[in-house]
Parts: structure tokens; C-alpha cells; sequence
């Protein structure tokens, strides 16, 4: 399986402080069935760059060897939307997944900028595909999945997190998640984890749970064939998604 979102890089956010525990972290995913982990730091809310990133990522390659774990890294960031964001996208000062089109777009708590759709159309003309993370745990989202539809007609992909599907993040994101799942609104599962304990590299016991939804073969799709298009800046295929009512 493929991990598009994971802040397993450590002391540069609120993910691992040790580089002990990103490799602990890293066994897990790989002893769960994740061959694959893009290293998402938070940017924004935390003052990453590219070249912190890419040296904390070299580091943790190099942890991985020497514990001879068989796991293959990229690098990506989850972004805060910001003023400049489509120049710092443009000019490579964010990094994009694998520095593809694609990037991860972090998804406010409670309420999405009001030009939200208009933002995405904008990005996507350029060129850049925003992947939405977490949406199910946005309050307004929650209250209102048709913000999520348009946001996705806009151009946009969307990430669940594993632990949301579990309920692990509340039921109302549970909830969310399940309803988004039917409607067609859900690419890809990730597993948006922060530690050992806090939110863990896992996605088999989500991925079960989502198969019983929407059928085996599109959950695996979410984890397997999705992120890995993704990270080799392929064009998606994918199916249209259904208005909520």
C-alpha cells in the first residue's frame, strides 16, 4: 500500500521528536502492508522549507537502510492555504508530492475560505492539483457535504483519514466520511499519522472497513493504484462523483 499523508519526519512539526521513533513509525506502516510513504510536514503552521524537508527526508532514508526496513520515500508537505500560495507552489519553495502537479491542500477545522471553489478552478488552470486532506473533519463540511462536491467538480482530490474511517476522530467525522464514501467523494485513504501512539501508520483495518462500503477492489484503489498515479504525476481516471442530497 501507498501512505500519500504522513508527518513521520521528526522535529520539524507536531509529528516524531526523535528519528528513533520516525524509523518505529516507518516498521509499523511496512509490518501493516505500506511499501510506500510520502513525508508530508506541515507547512504554514510550522516554518518548513524545502531544503528542511529534503534533509530530515535524506536522514530518515538513510535510518531506514541501516535497520534494512524496505520502505520507499517521498517528499511532499501538507500545505496551509495561504495568500501566496500559487507562487511558493510555482517557484518550487513548497514542495508538491514527488514534485508533481499534485499537492496536499490542509483543510481548516471549522470553516473553508468562501472562494474556496474559485481557488481550486484557479490552481487547476495552472496546472496544480490541490488533493483536499481531511475534509470529513471540517466542521462546515460535516454540516454540508455539498461544499465538498463543488470543490471536486472544481478539480480538486480528496483524503480521508484512516483513523476518521475508524472513529477514531469522532463520530461525526465518521459519520462524514461514511456519507462522502457512498456519494463518491473520497479518493484516496491516508494515514495522516503523528506518532506511535497519536494517530498510527495504519491502513489495512480502514481499508476493510471502506471495502464494505464501496466494495474490495475500490478500496485497494484508494491505497494502492490512486497515490502511486499520483506520485509519478500520471493523469487520474476517475469516477464522477454524486451530488449530495
Amino acid at each position: 500500500m501507498v501512505d500519500l499523508h504522513a508527518h513521520i519526519l521528526y522535529g520539524i512539526d507536531d509529528g516524531p521528536n526523535t528519528l528513533e521513533e520516525s524509523i518505529k513509525m516507518c516498521k509499523m506502516a511496512y509490518d501493516d502492508g505500506i511499501r510506500t510513504i510520502v513525508v508530508t510536514p506541515h507547512v504554514g503552521k510550522f516554518p518548513n522549507t524545502k531544503e528542511i524537508i529534503t534533509e530530515k527526508y535524506k536522514e530518515l532514508k538513510v535510518g531506514l537502510s541501516a535497520q534494512d526496513i524496505s520502505i520507499e520515500l517521498f517528499t511532499g508537505a501538507d500545505v496551509e492555504l495561504e495568500p501566496d500560495l500559487i507562487n511558493k507552489l510555482k517557484s518550487s519553495q513548497f514542495l508538491t508530492i514527488n514534485n508533481s502537479r499534485y499537492f496536499l491542500l490542509d483543510t481548516p477545522p471549522t470553516l473553508l475560505p468562501p472562494n474556496i471553489t474559485d481557488y481550486v478552478a484557479a490552481l487547476v488552470s495552472l496546472g496544480l492539483i490541490p488533493i483536499i486532506t481531511h475534509p470529513e473533519r471540517c466542521l462546515q463540511i460535516q454540516g454540508d457535504l455539498s461544499f465538498l462536491y463543488g470543490i471536486i467538480k472544481a478539480g480538486a482530490l480528496v483524503q480521508v483519514t484512516a483513523a476518521s474511517i475508524l472513529g477514531k476522530m469522532g463520530e461525526d467525522a465518521k459519520e462524514a466520511v461514511i456519507k462522502m464514501l457512498k456519494s463518491g467523494l473520497v479518493h484516496i485513504i491516508a494515514t495522516d499519522c503523528h506518532g506511535i501512539d497519536k494517530r498510527r501508520p495504519k491502513l489495512s483495518e480502514a481499508v476493510q472497513l471502506v471495502s464494505s462500503v464501496v466494495g474490495k477492489n475500490q478500496a485497494l484503489e484508494m491505497v494502492t493504484t490512486i497515490p502511486q498515479n499520483i506520485i509519478d504525476n500520471k493523469p487520474l481516471k476517475l469516477s464522477e462523483p454524486k451530488k449530495p442530497n
